[in-house]
């Protein structure tokens, strides 16, 4: 499984909510934490199916910044297999 994002196949292009600025991505949170923490296990959500079932989804948490009026923010990337 690996993020689209941080391996380049997908931009991240998410917008700012308060002045709809672009956010810079200033990568996964994980990398953030400490040095070893990419070697944890990935962080995951939960959504539910149709059928009404749970399923958990693994996410890379990417940290988001405004340059504009500095406000930061976090968006779940689904992995790819």
């Amino acid at each position: 499984m690996l993020c689209p994002v941080c391996n380049g196949i997908r931009p991240l292009e998410l917008a700012c909510c308060y002045c709809l600025e672009p956010f810079v991505d200033c990568g996964p949170e994980q990398d953030l934490a400490d040095p070893y923490s990419p070697y944890g296990p990935a962080a995951s959500v939960f959504t539910d199916t149709p059928e009404g079932e749970r399923q958990v989804e693994p996410v890379c948490i990417h940290r988001l910044y405004c340059t504009v009026c500095s406000r930061s923010s976090k968006a779940s990337i689904p992995l790819e297999r």
